[in-house]
């Protein structure tokens, strides 16, 4: 649509009433849209104030390239945000681009597109964390994120290709308006793109069984695999590793190791031999792993895959303290 009133101009011919501007296509459903009308005017009068078609050749490449998602998350290619733009454009890129975002909700596209993410996930968690839920459509929709910020790239602010559905937590504590494509010394980085891209798994193997945040917690070192290009990014974004120990493994550790205990009580495991240690750690830890996303389940999975290889190892004072944690329930006397 933008591309057509820099056509126009490019031309020098007027701009025609409303809504003859929109594609055939769309007149009806638009042409209510009082809001929409006196933007793209405005957007209009904007543009042919700029000096020359060299300006204008400037913003119609910027239009482009914002929208080259897939190459710009993989830093395949650059693009000019707004700042890097005429100043004379800026207000009506911006209040274009912000109410046609608005348009999305009026329209029911982002509630369509929700549904249609939701209903095609495994499991409904955040992507970029695992570990916040997501209500399902008809509830109070999940914040669908800019992922390339619209204060920066405007003309990407409607595509959606460019909306994510994400946490409350990784958009509003974490993420906020970051932009993801360049670090905090103005560096280009790749960035995950998530509607296209593989499985990453949480490593611990290489963590201390004792002594973290305390005597009996694991001192964690977390790793990833594959340990893709993207997942610095990742880490300096979402904070991923820091809410991970904090918030999840220092946190959750002792109520794991009671379910471990609990699971293996009821399947008559005790742990009394290295063997049977193993087998039972072996058995919940592929429990966990089955159950991807769920309820942490892939933080679970990693943590007692780590204990697994360091009795393996033979470290004894872990064995010791799991079969302490298995050995039977006493039988009360009478």
């Amino acid at each position: 649509l933008v591309k057509n009133v820099h056509e126009l101009v490019d031309a020098k011919k007027r701009y025609p009433a409303w809504p003859k501007i929109l594609p055939d296509t769309h007149q009806t459903t638009l042409e209510s849209r009082t809001g929409l009308r006196d933007r793209l005017k405005a957007y209009n009068i904007a543009l042919r104030q700029l000096s020359s078609k060299s300006e204008r050749d400037t913003v119609l490449a910027a239009i482009t390239d914002q929208n080259r998602i897939a190459d710009l998350l993989s830093n395949f290619c650059a693009c000019s945000a707004l700042d890097a733009l005429p100043q004379v454009i800026h207000g009506a890129v911006t209040s274009l681009f912000d109410f046609a975002f608005g348009l999305l909700t009026d329209l029911e596209i982002r509630d369509e597109h929700y549904k249609a993410i939701y209903d095609a996930a495994t499991d409904h968690v955040c992507p970029f964390c695992g570990t916040e839920y997501f209500d399902a459509p008809g509830a109070p929709r999940e914040a669908l994120d800019h992922y390339l910020a619209k204060s920066r790239y405007p003309f990407a602010a409607v595509n959606l290709r460019n909306l994510v559905p994400m946490g409350h937590k990784c958009n509003s504590n974490y993420k906020r308006a970051v932009d993801v494509l360049y670090d905090a010394n103005g560096g280009r980085r790749v960035v995950f793109d998530p509607y296209n891209h593989t499985n990453i798994y949480v490593v611990l193997d290489d963590s201390d069984p004792f002594d973290g945040s305390t005597p009996n917690t694991p001192r964690w070192t977390i790793n990833f695999d594959p340990d893709a290009p993207a997942i610095p990014t990742w880490d300096a974004v979402f904070s991923i590793r820091e809410r991970y120990q904090r918030d999840h493994l220092d946190e959750g550790y002792s109520a794991w190791l009671r379910e471990f205990q609990n699971w293996a009580r009821s399947a008559d495991r005790h742990g009394d031999t290295d063997a049977s240690l193993l087998e039972a750690l072996r058995r919940f830890e592929q429990y966990h792993a089955g159950n991807g996303m769920s309820s942490k389940a892939f933080l679970k999975a990693a943590v007692f895959r780590m204990l697994r290889l360091r009795c393996e190892q033979g470290h004894d004072r872990l064995k010791q303290l799991l079969r302490d944690l298995l050995r039977p329930l006493a039988l009360p006397t009478t």
